[in-house]
């Protein structure tokens, strides 16, 4: 199987700093686990790339969790990423398919969440208006408005075998001239968009695209392996079942004879018969 990959580079000539990775492996790994299809598998694909983008284009050390609320028939879709492509993700409704001219792959209008996390504590969080515009200007936007960033986005997600999710996110260094912004604009206007041919070979051909269209040289910084990730565990388990109380437990026993949960980002089942349980609470 072929491995997950990311790059991150600058193109120094111009000041530009750039995220291109191919997180196939770890979308796909969401998209088996809760059983997503049609538009519910695309959306649920694309904002774990993006949480990815987010998390890995700021500080060491924060992750980022990005919420998704629309009108649209998908209604809700969350995912989780830290710097390094540790990824998770799920939506409200597992099988939605949107209507083909639905630019926002059926979450419709609304609003999304960004929360920014450093290990367990909680950094910063901001809402940002949803509009009736594709997925990747809604992070675009985002971005413009909350960090004054100029910025460029591209993705080619496809849930037909071979399911593939790759993308790419391109981002001004601080105090680029106005100038640099512009060939950079001049540059990108050469190439063809069409994400099925800017994404159809290796992370490395999209990169010598790009660099011929910006007539300048990649310089790559940093590389890593995306990875599904969830960080559940049985002692994690164990400690929610402790906060639900100690009669509360022994009722949940006494009518099914054990506790079972189901972690909700990684559908990973854990169960703990009658004395797992007594055992919490001596």
């Amino acid at each position: 199987m072929k491995m997950d990959v990311y790059k991150v580079g600058l193109f120094e000539d111009l000041n530009f700093r750039f995220l291109i990775a191919d997180c196939s492996n770890a979308t796909n790994e969401a998209v088996l686990r809760h059983n997503l299809e049609n538009s519910s598998a695309i959306l649920v694909t694309k904002t774990m790339l993006a949480s990815f983008f987010l998390a890995c284009m700021v500080k060491e050390g924060v992750a980022v969790n990005l919420q998704l609320e629309g009108n649209g028939a998908m209604e809700r879709v969350m995912a989780y990423s830290d710097r390094i492509g540790r990824m998770r993700g799920l939506a409200k409704f597992p099988n939605i398919q949107s209507d083909s001219n639905d630019v926002t792959d059926g979450i419709g209008k609304g609003f999304f969440r960004v929360t920014r996390w450093g290990g367990v504590h909680k950094i910063h969080q901001s809402i940002t208006k949803l509009d009736l515009v594709p997925f990747e200007q809604n992070i675009i936007n985002y971005i413009n408005d909350s960090e004054q960033v100029v910025s460029f986005i591209s993705m080619s997600v496809s849930n037909e075998a071979p399911f593939s999710a790759k993308g790419i996110i391109l981002q001004t260094l601080p105090f680029t001239d106005q100038k640099l912004i512009d060939a950079f604009m001049d540059g990108m206007s050469k190439i063809d968009m069409d994400t099925r041919e800017l994404f159809s070979n290796s992370l490395d051909h999209t990169i010598s695209i790009l660099e011929e269209a910006l007539n300048t040289k990649a310089t790559i910084l940093e590389e890593g392996k995306p990875e599904f990730y969830c960080g559940c565990n049985i002692d994690k388990i164990k400690d929610v079942i402790v906060t639900l109380g100690r009669d509360e437990a022994y009722s949940i026993i006494e009518e099914q004879g054990k506790i079972e949960m189901v972690c909700e980002f990684c559908a990973e089942k854990y169960s703990l018969d009658a004395e797992e349980v007594r055992l919490l609470f001596l």
